[in-house]
C-alpha cells in the first residue's frame, strides 16, 4: 500500500541518454522513466544523495531541474523543480515522442 502511495502519478518508459549535473561535475545517465512529478535516472557508477539538486538535459527535452529524492544501486529518482503547466507539456511532449506524433 506504501507504495501505491508513493506512486502517484503514471511512469512512462523512456530510454533516453541524458546529461547530469550537479556541483561536482557532468555526468552520463540514461532517463529510465518519467512521471508528472519526476523521473528514474540510470547512472551507474555515480552516488547522488537525497535532497542533492541536479539537472539533466536531454536532447529531446531540453533542460530539467530538480532535486534527488531517492538514490539506488544504478541511479536515482528525482523530483522536478518546475510549474504544473510545464510538467503537464513535459509529459505531453514525451507522449508525443513515444508515439511518433509532433508537438509544437
Amino acid at each position: 500500500m506504501a507504495n501505491d502511495e508513493q506512486r502517484r502519478h503514471v511512469r512512462i518508459k523512456v530510454d533516453k541518454p541524458v546529461k547530469v549535473r550537479d556541483e561536482s561535475g557532468e555526468y552520463d545517465g540514461q532517463l529510465a522513466d518519467v512521471s508528472y512529478s519526476g523521473a528514474a535516472v540510470n547512472a551507474e557508477g555515480q552516488d547522488f544523495e537525497e535532497d542533492q539538486d541536479l539537472e539533466l538535459e536531454s536532447e529531446e527535452f531540453g533542460l530539467l531541474s530538480g532535486n534527488v529524492v531517492r538514490s539506488f544501486d544504478d541511479g536515482f529518482a528525482m523530483s522536478f523543480d518546475m510549474d504544473d503547466e510545464a510538467k503537464e507539456d513535459l509529459v505531453s511532449e514525451i507522449i508525443g515522442h513515444r508515439s511518433g506524433s509532433e508537438y509544437d
